[in-house]
């Protein structure tokens, strides 16, 4: 039973991450010197949401891995991610914590200047990220 819930997480992980890689495509940059129409701003829209979307999963499906592996859940988010990557299944902790950190600051931005650098942080992120995932999956297939 837990090792289905626990797979059954990391399938919608995968889901998120398709969204996300669909919108990370199709990225142009935003030019804070424009100003966009409403339609315009719906891609950027999405790939703000795909990428809070997907951190947040990840984040959900790294609680089902700990409880799955240790039957317990860490205090922090650090200690936890510190634990799966001395189990091998992440390789970059800092990275999962600074994700999280630009999850947090995308809801709060509207400043052009702002959110240009936010959507680059989301590219680069996400790329970085999307590796982490695929060094995941090989890890899991051992699970099951």
């Amino acid at each position: 039973m837990q090792k289905e819930f626990l797979l059954k997480s990391f399938e919608d992980l995968l889901k998120a991450k398709r969204l996300l890689e669909f919108s990370v495509k199709g990225y142009v940059p935003y030019d804070p010197n424009k100003s966009y129409e409403p339609e315009e701003l719906e891609s950027y829209d999405a790939m703000s949401f795909r990428f809070e979307k997907f951190v947040e999963t990840a984040l959900s499906f790294f609680v089902s891995l700990e409880l799955y592996l240790y039957g317990e859940k860490s205090a922090t988010l650090r200690d936890r991610l510190l634990k799966l990557q001395r189990a091998g299944y992440l390789q970059d902790v800092e990275l999962w914590i600074s994700a999280r950190l630009l999850r947090n600051k995308i809801a709060h931005a509207y400043i052009p200047e702002e959110l240009a650098e936010i959507f680059e942080n989301v590219v680069n992120f996400s790329k970085r990220l999307f590796i982490e995932v695929e060094t995941l999956e090989v890890k899991l297939k051992a699970i099951g």
